[in-house]
């Protein structure tokens, strides 16, 4: 039998609508609950320590977005204002870094992937320091941007739909599971789980809910490589939250959940399998070529995604128990960037 196990333990941009204010609103309330750090935050900046890099040498917007993948300075500076705010709840330990600093340090590692002993050089700190700051960093940075990764509603899915939409207006979804490198496991049990026999290497594997505007609707936890897209799916309970026998959702060829879409009395749009013909009906063939046509404007979504290298590569052990807020960090990031569609190409303009 298969074995599946979880692995995982405001507007921010000048052209987004959210107040910046409101960002501590959402934090749930479980967050909320942590001891608030009554005393005052010690500065404990080194001012004979070397630091060759650091926010102050990020002279411009260009720069900022080759070293971070941030698109814009008010993204980072807004986020780092509600990080500040967070912090005072989330963390009692101090840094050797500011806070914007911290920032830039963890977005660096999310956009290029560097060893730890590499960042603890650029910012003048030992490298266990470097990897601390980062896995506290990125745990604040999740709980501030799993607002950004939310559910819309039907209403606002059909008034965003784009013109590559216009034969499927029942789609609210795009469903698809993406896979993570890592490193294998030191432990046996976790090496089993976590080997992909299909891929010959260990993954962890995600489930992905984008709108057809490519906004990512749903983020779930990260999975084992054997786990199945149907497993996943099921576990998810995503199917739950549509409309039977209204919504449809679009899947590629290889994702496999017929029984669990008939069980939900939701429309699946996939396309055509060759199966045992030699090659595709006319009208599958066009049916095949209109799905790949809306598909590969929501792959650019995925592609925004993949800008981030430390989930390309193989995802260090140390890191596993941080895998769904990295995962949740760069899905809202993503979301708070700048619209992958001009406002020509939506149906209701």
């Amino acid at each position: 039998s298969e074995v599946e196990q979880c692995i995982g333990a405001s507007a921010f941009c000048d052209h987004q609508d959210v107040n910046v204010e409101d960002g501590l609103e959402d934090v749930p309330a479980a967050v909320l609950a942590f001891t608030r750090e009554r005393g005052i935050q010690v500065n404990t900046l080194d001012p004979e320590r070397h630091q060759p890099i650091s926010i102050a040498h990020v002279k411009t917007q260009k720069d900022l977005t080759v070293i971070t993948g941030l698109p814009c300075y008010e993204l980072f500076y807004n986020l780092c204002d509600v990080y500040t705010d967070s912090r005072m709840l989330l963390q009692a330990k101090t840094f050797c870094l500011s806070n914007e600093d911290s920032v830039l340090l963890t977005m660096m590692e999310l956009h290029n992937n560097l060893p730890f002993s590499l960042v603890g050089v650029l910012f003048g700190v030992h490298r266990t320091t470097a990897a601390d700051i980062f896995k506290s960093t990125v745990v604040t940075l999740a709980e501030i941007l799993q607002t950004a990764v939310f559910w819309p509603s039907k209403e606002a899915v059909v008034e965003n739909l784009t013109v590559h939409f216009k034969e499927y207006p029942n789609v609210r979804a795009v469903l698809d599971c993406t896979e993570i490198p890592l490193q294998k496991p030191k432990d046996l049990e976790s090496q089993l789980l976590t080997y992909s026999w299909y891929k010959g290497t260990h993954r962890a594997k995600v489930f992905v809910c984008e709108t057809p505007e490519g906004h990512i609707s749903f983020l779930s936890k990260a999975y084992d490589g054997r786990a199945s897209d149907s497993f996943i799916t099921k576990e998810s309970k995503i199917l739950e939250k549509l409309l039977p026998s209204i919504d449809s959702v679009m899947v590629d060829k290889g994702f496999l959940i017929d029984e669990l879409c008939l069980q939900h009395h939701v429309t699946m749009v996939r396309p055509p399998f060759l199966r045992k013909k030699k090659q595709l009906t006319q009208r599958e063939a066009q049916q095949n070529q209109s799905i790949a046509a809306a598909r590969v404007h929501v792959d650019r979504a995925i592609q925004r995604r993949k800008v981030f290298k430390l989930l390309s590569g193989n995802l260090g052990t140390k890191l596993f128990p941080y895998i769904d807020d990295i995962l949740t960090v760069i899905a809202g990031i993503v979301n708070l960037s700048k619209p992958i569609f001009s406002a020509e190409k939506f149906l209701h303009q």
